[in-house]
This record gives structure tokens, C-alpha cells and sequence, in this order.
């Protein structure tokens, strides 16, 4: 069993404390040959409606153009067509419903846009092989010809436009031995995804127990520098599952699960920020002689309005993760 799979699928217990950001990324970064046993699962594919089926070839066509003229090299054309196709290819993709098709067709849009911003920029750094996920994006990364960021990207886009394409040509009833080569392909990644999918769950999972009461005590404006204190530990905990759910959901297609845990871990940061905005306007009472500004007062709020908003945020971050859950169990059910 790899590495990540001992974390997501050991025994069922919750973890006593969260895994370092430096374990955590070496579990997921050396994964064993294992993590690539997935490859040998069926590949079984959820019908599509006639209507995305259409949306989709008109989607893939249009990725088909970007990627062409990527590989030509000119970024003036390339820029020139992706004005013409952006933002509606997210609208397209986003149009199909929750599934395979639509998760590749989102990340293979997503990925062109991204090859599209580092063009503009004039991004030629070399892509670091040893930090992509071992099943499907470092041996793209490690074949690569000229070995680029750019180079890395669109070999990604193309690999999730062509499970999205034998998506469609198993629903037209034309699939053939690539095609049924790249749907087990597919499935192996679907796999790895709902591990991934688990560990982030999993970790935010635990920061439910950081609630608005274990934050600095806003009613108790004479003792600010203890309330500081007492959570400092706490948070650095807490931003530690925010990393180490960063790298983890970097690797996530872009489905339904990864934006509803992104949703989740961006609302937990939010809530963090607001709670730190707490403290150091507490803080500054110990201080008099302090010329550094309240950051509450400069946005016009109280304590006790920040301390609500972190609230609302978490309470916010648990409902999305415990809808993903719930997703993600009904979907364990189908198969």
C-alpha cells in the first residue's frame, strides 16, 4: 500500500493531530509504484445526456484549436484565439452536468487558460518533475521534449481533453482500443482523485474543532495579551492543514469535489484572517505607545463584528466539506 493510501484508507480513526506540511507532501511526493495500481480498474462510464455529449465535441473542438496553436509555438496566435474562446469555454464547461466528462473538459480548459497566462508572461522556467502527481502528471513531466512550465501544461490539458474525448465516443458507441485505453486510464485517475479528495476532507474535518469560542475572548478587553497567546499555537496548527490541503488539492481535476473543498479551504482561511485581525487589535491595548494601526478600526469594525465573521466563514467551510462528504459517500454507493 502507498504512502498517501495508508493515510486516507488505514485504520478508522480519527488522527490524534495533523500531519506536518513536511510529511504530509513527502507521503504524497514518494509515493510507491503502488499508488499506480489503480491503472488495472475497469473503466466504467456513467451515462452521458445527448445534449452534453454535443456541448462536449463543440468543447473539444475548440481545445483542439488552442492546443494547435500552442504546440506551433506562436504566442500572438495563440493569445488572438484564446481572447476569442475565453471565458466562454469556462461557461460551456460549467453548463455540463457533474461528472467525468465535465470534470476533464473543466481542467483541460482550466489547464489551456493557465498555459495562456504563462505565454503572456513569458514564462520558460523549467517544470519540476518531482513535485507533480506521480500517477498521471510526472511521467507527462518526464517526457516532455523541451522540459517547460508552458511544455508541462499543455501536455496536461490534452491528456484530460482526451479522456473527455473517449468519453464521447463511448456515449456515440465508437470507442476503440485507445479510446478504451485512455477511459482505464481515466478511472485509475478517478480513483486516486477520491484518496486525494479524502485526505483534504479529512484534515479539514479537524479544523471544525477550532471554533469562534477558542479565539481570543473579544468581551475581555483587559487581558488581550493571554487570549493572544493562548491561541498562537492553535493557529499554527491551523495553517498547517491549509497548507498541507494546498498541495493536495493542486493535483484535483477541477470537478464538482475540488471546488466545493476549495470553497471549504479558502472559507477556513478567510475565517483564520479575520480571527488574526482580532488578536492584533487586542494586542495593541498592552501597547499604548504602539504606532501601528488597529487593523479592525481601519476597516471600520469592532472585535465582536470580526469575531462573527470569522464565524459565519467557518460555519460556512464545514457546511461544504460535510456536503462533500455526503457526495462523495453517494457516489461510492453507485459503484
Amino acid at each position: 500500500m502507498s504512502p498517501l493510501k495508508s493515510i486516507l484508507v488505514g485504520p478508522r480513526r480519527r488522527p490524534r493531530g495533523l500531519l506536518s506540511f513536511g510529511v504530509a507532501a513527502c507521503a504524497v511526493l514518494v509515493l510507491t509504484p503502488s499508488f499506480l495500481a489503480a491503472a488495472q480498474a475497469p473503466a466504467g462510464v456513467r451515462a452521458v445526456s445527448d445534449g452534453d455529449v454535443r456541448k462536449a465535441e463543440k468543447l473539444l473542438a475548440k481545445l483542439r484549436l488552442l492546443h494547435e496553436a500552442a504546440e506551433a509555438g506562436d504566442a500572438g496566435a495563440y493569445r488572438k484565439l484564446a481572447s476569442k474562446m475565453y471565458p466562454d469555454l469556462f461557461v460551456k464547461a460549467a453548463e455540463l452536468r457533474p461528472g467525468d466528462l465535465s470534470t476533464d473538459l473543466s481542467t483541460a480548459v482550466f489547464l489551456a487558460e493557465e498555459l495562456g497566462s504563462a505565454r503572456a508572461a513569458g514564462v520558460v522556467t523549467a517544470a519540476d518533475c518531482r513535485r507533480e502527481r506521480p500517477d498521471i502528471y510526472r511521467p507527462l513531466c518526464l517526457g516532455l521534449r523541451d522540459g517547460t512550465v508552458r511544455g508541462l501544461l499543455l501536455a496536461k490539458s490534452r491528456l484530460h481533453a482526451r479522456w473527455a474525448e473517449a468519453v464521447v465516443k463511448s456515449q456515440r458507441g465508437e470507442a476503440d482500443a485507445l479510446s478504451e485505453s485512455a477511459l482505464r486510464e481515466m478511472a485509475a485517475a478517478r480513483a486516486n482523485d477520491s484518496l486525494l479528495a479524502a485526505r483534504v476532507m479529512e484534515t479539514l474535518r479537524q479544523l471544525e474543532g477550532f471554533s469562534p469560542a477558542a479565539a481570543p475572548d473579544v468581551s475581555r478587553v483587559g487581558r488581550p495579551a493571554t487570549a493572544a497567546a493562548g491561541f498562537a499555537g492553535a493557529d499554527g496548527e491551523f495553517a498547517e492543514a491549509l497548507r498541507i490541503t494546498g498541495v493536495l488539492l493542486a493535483w484535483m481535476p477541477r470537478g464538482q469535489t475540488f471546488y466545493r473543498l476549495s470553497g471549504a479551504r479558502q472559507a477556513y482561511a478567510d475565517g483564520l484572517s479575520w480571527r488574526y485581525k482580532v488578536s492584533e487589535a487586542q494586542s495593541l491595548v498592552v501597547s499604548a505607545n504602539s504606532f501601528t494601526p488597529d487593523p479592525l478600526k481601519v476597516i471600520d469594525l469592532d472585535a465582536g463584528q470580526a469575531a462573527a465573521a470569522a464565524s459565519a466563514n467557518w460555519k460556512s467551510a464545514a457546511r461544504l466539506t460535510r456536503l462533500t462528504e455526503q457526495s462523495l459517500l453517494k457516489e461510492a454507493r453507485r459503484r
